[in-house]
């Protein structure tokens, strides 16, 4: 289980997360929803690593891992995606899932399912928005996660693609990862059966935030 305790956080003086709690169990799937500004982000990017709180704690089965960079999560199975899609221009596809072509082969099915297996050898800005969104997840899950944070994954993403891309994620995340989504388009959470959990000014007001 990865818990987060107490959290505080500021910017500038100003508190974005005020003592939140929340605790993320593997094979279950968590919306983030809220506002610009309340702290939906911050919470992603303290839970993954690329920020520290002010105060409060993040607990991964019983240790605390509150001080652990990005990085070191990563290889613990706590993923994430981000509001861009982040990939080196200058290499294709296929470089860039960071493995090996025994992983690949092995996971063929997925990428032909998934659409993506065209695409492989292109470079970014060959490819439509909702394949990289495609790529850049299967990228995270081709290492296993146990925790997957998605960070706006519709982002860009016109009404006509997201229902694809809804279908592509209850097919290929895996019944045991904890699955949460940061997004403002309630339609897309709906469609993964995610438990709907609303911060506002800084804490949550709805939602089975213990999970």
């Amino acid at each position: 289980m990865l818990e987060l305790k107490g959290l505080k956080k500021l910017f500038d003086g100003i508190s974005v997360l005020n003592g939140v709690n929340i605790s993320f169990q593997q094979g279950t799937k968590i919306g983030l929803s809220g506002g610009n500004g309340t702290g939906k982000s911050t919470l992603l990017n303290i839970a993954t690593g690329f920020l520290t709180p002010e105060e409060g704690a993040i607990i991964l089965n019983g240790d605390n891992i509150t001080h652990f960079e990005a990085w070191k999560l990563s290889r613990l199975g706590v993923k994430r995606t981000f509001q861009k899609v982040r990939f080196n221009e200058a290499l294709i596809l296929k470089e860039q899932l960071y493995t090996n072509n025994e992983i690949i082969k092995k996971n063929r099915d997925m990428l032909e399912g998934a659409g993506i297996i065209d695409y492989l050898y292109s470079f970014p800005n060959e490819v439509p928005l909702p394949i990289l969104r495609k790529i850049e997840i299967i990228r995270a899950l081709l290492d296993r996660p146990k925790y997957l944070f998605l960070d706006e994954p519709s982002a860009g993403m016109a009404a006509t693609d997201l229902h694809n891309f809804g279908e592509f994620l209850k097919e290929y995340i895996d019944a045991d990862i904890c699955l949460v989504v940061v997004e403002h388009r309630l339609e897309l959470m709906k469609k993964i059966d995610a438990n709907i959990c609303e911060l506002r000014d800084g804490k949550f007001v709805s939602g089975n935030i213990i999970v």
